[in-house]
């Protein structure tokens, strides 16, 4: 725990990082839950979706720690997170204008290029700015979901009057409110703390060696590519899947919020739990209530259980987001943080999405969205055993205070 008290200024930075999450990654629920069924609108099949997914993984899975190794080490990274924002709103904006494939592919590829630092950049602020006030990552993190909850809903309602550009102008509305916002959070949050005190910073060979090196961070790689892999037609066509069972556009906003609505209070306690049980004991957990999740679906396809699973699903996103970036915090260095997040969001997260978007997006062509369900289920069942085996050659570990 911080033993000093947080400054005004801390504080402020703190609200300000809320606002952040609010608007940036809550901004997204205005397109993400309906982008599929605007390229199913389209006329796209599958494999299309699929490849389009694939193709912004394929940028993000060499760029993403390059560019965060490097951006990290200029004078002033926050600019790189605004010219991402701002280009990644332009970017949404154009899509929605598409009618075809071949552009749309063209303008995700791009958008990928200016926007794979995003997220982990983000985060690693985020941890600093909890750090630096004295609170958890969750209590930060859970304004994506109070902004998610919001978006989700204007943009179900929003489409179906004025159509799928309505969800894009919202998502771009969002990232251009996070660029302003950045200009008032101190810069000290995104450099981290290496920087701040002059130490060098790790350049990216030594912070992969050091993840290899770490039985937990890499039983942690594997069990990501399992899940990653098999678990990406759930998330491609679940939304897809909802609207072949009947559900109208406001069912799918209100079935795209109700996991949000549960982080709300979860997020939160995450963060006390956390620091009881240790990251990867709370990583478990998630594990397996995703599985009973995917178990419900699997053995009663319908509307109400998708709803059911989603509902289940704020508290087990909330455990693992909470333990994801413990866990990684934890285990490495604080300027090295930032990397090893975009090593796990965007490379392993890239490497498999690119390789299995395709192949979900077939196997959805093939034989529907239930199936996709077993195959997820098989995934987090090798996570669990994969990073299980690991966690119990631990010990119970304090939780580290740079978390």
């Amino acid at each position: 725990m911080n033993t000093f008290e947080p400054t005004s200024l801390d504080r402020r930075d703190l609200l300000l990082a809320r606002a952040y999450y609010f608007a940036y990654l809550g901004g997204w629920g205005f397109i993400l839950p309906f982008v599929n069924l605007f390229y199913v609108g389209l006329g796209l099949n599958g494999k299309q979706i699929g490849t389009i997914s694939a193709a912004s993984s394929l940028v993000g899975l060499v760029l993403a720690p390059v560019l965060v190794s490097e951006v990290k080490k200029r004078p002033n990274p926050e600019r790189y997170l605004q010219w991402a924002l701002a280009l990644g709103a332009v970017a949404y904006l154009l899509i929605g204008q598409q009618t075809s494939f071949w552009p749309i592919i063209v303008i995700v590829f791009f958008q990928a290029m200016t926007m794979s630092g995003l997220v982990p950049i983000s985060d690693s602020m985020a941890v600093s700015v909890a750090n630096a006030s004295g609170t958890g990552y969750g209590s930060v993190r859970v304004w994506s979901s109070v902004g998610w909850i919001f978006s989700v809903l204007a943009a179900g309602w929003l489409i179906e009057r004025l159509g799928f550009t309505a969800g894009f102008g919202g998502v771009a509305f969002g990232f251009v409110a996070a660029c302003v916002l950045v200009f008032f959070i101190h810069p000290r949050h995104f450099a981290g703390v290496q920087a701040a005190s002059g130490q060098p910073k790790a350049s990216l060979f030594v912070t992969v060696g050091r993840v290899a090196r770490d039985p937990i961070l890499l039983a942690f790689a594997i069990a990501l590519i399992f899940i990653g892999f098999l678990n990406n037609g759930v998330l491609q066509f679940e939304n897809v899947y909802l609207s072949e069972l009947g559900a109208s556009k406001s069912l799918i906003s209100v079935a795209g919020i109700l996991s949000a609505v549960v982080e709300l209070p979860f997020m939160l306690w995450a963060d006390k739990i956390v620091r009881r049980i240790s990251a990867p004991r709370l990583m478990l957990l998630a594990f397996v209530i995703i599985i009973l999740q995917r178990l419900l679906v699997l053995l009663f396809p319908s509307i109400a259980s998708i709803m059911i699973a989603r509902f289940i699903g704020g508290t087990s996103f909330s455990f693992y987001t909470v333990a994801f970036i413990g866990l990684i915090s934890s285990r490495t260095q604080p300027g090295e943080t930032g990397t090893v997040l975009a090593l796990y969001t965007i490379t392993i997260a890239g490497l498999v999405s690119m390789l299995a978007a395709p192949v979900s997006g077939a196997i959805f062509d093939a034989v529907g969205a239930r199936w996709l369900y077993a195959l997820s289920l098989t995934g987090y069942c090798i996570g669990l055993l994969s990073f299980g085996l690991a966690a119990r050659k631990l010990k119970k570990e304090p939780y580290a205070n740079n978390f």
